[in-house]
């Protein structure tokens, strides 16, 4: 399975950086075993939330439906694992410099779900159908977060150097962000959902706020991005996680609806940051 990676990594030209992660990662005396649920549907929900899930027999039939403690418990340490070997991987090579510089920037949709103006005040909670989820509308999420200092890690979209692959729907209406880039990948990564939290698992995370990590498989892993090469030799930026986060601008396009236009730029002067137009985002890789 190693010489099989290696060869895998030696087609696609992975940069030196990327190389060393791999090898760090893949190079152990016990191999890792496979989560038995759908990646994409078990990386989107918080521990007890996924627990639970099992339980319930909630999970896509076409895979295994249940899960020993064991296994969850590996899960997890392999997600945390995952995610601080590439935190570790960027300090080493004085990579945090370009990810948190002027080169980036990071697109929170608030339109991810559908329609910002469709939206809910409150965040759910407790949920497993991807279908009955919706996004926050700009009254709940700006009640929600403040200008700076939010501990809820946050997905978006990278942007570099004015190009990206946000989707069109998603660029409505959203928020420019910044803060301290905690992974980084070539698509959407499925990390844990603020929506597929339970209680209990809000209030393990209340002090420090809801981690976002992504699954530990082999086509996960494959897609981390460590260095602007990396960008540049698979023309991909997608999933960037960020933590300890600030608004640097709201973004919404002239074709919404006036009271939500309206509103954006009244939050856009309280909050003392540019009122943008999705054309500002950039373009497509």
């Amino acid at each position: 399975m190693k010489t099989f990676r290696r060869l895998i990594r030696q087609i696609i030209l992975e940069g030196p950086v990327k190389d060393s992660f791999d090898e760090a990662w893949h190079n152990v005396d016990e191999e890792r075993g496979e989560f038995p649920l759908d990646p994409d549907v078990a990386g989107t929900m918080h521990r007890d939330q996924l627990t639970s899930s099992f339980s319930a027999g909630d999970i896509d039939d076409s895979w295994s439906n249940s899960a020993t403690p064991e296994e969850i418990d590996e899960l997890f340490k392999n997600k945390r694992d995952l995610k601080r070997l590439w935190n570790e991987v960027i300090e080493a090579n004085d990579l945090r410099g370009f990810w948190e510089g002027p080169k980036m920037k990071y697109f929170h949709s608030l339109s991810y779900y559908g329609s910002a103006s469709s939206g809910v005040d409150k965040l759910q909670t407790d949920q497993t159908d991807d279908a009955a989820l919706q996004d926050l509308t700009a009254y709940g999420f700006f009640q929600m977060y403040d200008k700076t200092g939010n501990k809820d890690e946050m997905s978006t979209y990278g942007i570099y150097n004015g190009g990206h692959q946000i989707p069109r729907h998603q660029q409505k209406f959203g928020v420019i962000i910044s803060g301290r880039v905690t992974l980084a990948t070539m698509e959407d990564a499925f990390t844990e959902s603020r929506s597929k939290a339970s209680p209990k698992d809000i209030a393990k995370h209340a002090s420090s706020g809801m981690p976002k990590r992504i699954m530990p498989d082999d086509a996960k892993v494959a897609s981390l991005l460590f260095e602007e090469d990396d960008i540049k030799d698979f023309r991909k930026i997608g999933e960037c996680i960020i933590d300890n986060w600030s608004i640097e601008a709201i973004v919404c396009s002239p074709k919404m609806e006036f009271e939500l236009k309206n509103s954006a730029k009244i939050l856009s002067m309280q909050y003392k940051v540019p009122f943008l137009t999705p054309s500002d985002l950039g373009e497509k890789l």
